[in-house]
């Protein structure tokens, strides 16, 4: 009987510490106030671009490529739950294809093989014209999901400003800050 309750303290220790921990983006844990998460980011290079309601722009250097880092947090901007990676728009598929793949092998490599994967672009044809006007209709679906400690974090190949233009997009979403939010919208509600 004591092995018994001595596992399953073990076991509720061990999840307790997992619920606390903080999915990080650049080394900085996605939690606390926006002010904060934004004078990390400055700290880390990034320079602020623009603010609107409940998200921050940032403009820096991610995996040496310059990027546009978005910071969401709560409406009352009391947390910060996600960040969302912009990369610069292209018109190329086989550009886009090759930037997904390297960051799908990139994100594999440290967290393991995606919890879910979908990669489907339903041209007809495999001219870059057909390719990228599936993109430009939205139906293209290239997207990976890690589910790791603190929440989770997804990559897309996603319809971009510009006619035939699509980007590559990463978002990290921190799986307490987000049930905080998801709780203070169903009191709204």
């Amino acid at each position: 009987m004591k092995k018994i309750i001595s596992i399953l303290t073990v076991f509720f220790v061990t999840l307790s510490l997992m619920a606390e921990e903080h999915l990080s983006f650049k080394g900085i844990p996605i939690e606390g106030s926006m002010v904060e998460f934004c004078q990390k980011m400055e700290a880390k290079g990034f320079t602020s671009v623009g603010k609107e309601n409940n998200i921050t722009l940032f403009s820096g250097d991610f995996t040496d490529r310059n990027a546009m880092v978005g910071i969401i947090a709560t409406d009352d901007g009391k947390n910060v739950f996600g960040v969302v990676v912009f990369f610069d728009s292209s018109g190329e598929w086989d550009a886009l294809v090759t930037s997904y793949d390297y960051y799908k092998d990139l994100y594999t490599r440290k967290y393991g093989e995606p919890t879910s994967s979908k990669e489907n672009n339903p041209a007809l044809s495999d001219s870059n014209t057909a390719l990228m006007a599936e993109v430009h209709q939205g139906r293209v679906e290239y997207v990976s999901t890690w589910e790791v400690t603190g929440g989770d974090i997804q990559l897309s190949i996603e319809k971009a400003t510009g006619v035939f233009r699509g980007m590559i997009v990463i978002r990290y979403r921190d799986s307490q800050n987000m049930e905080a939010k998801i709780q203070d919208d169903l009191n709204d509600i």
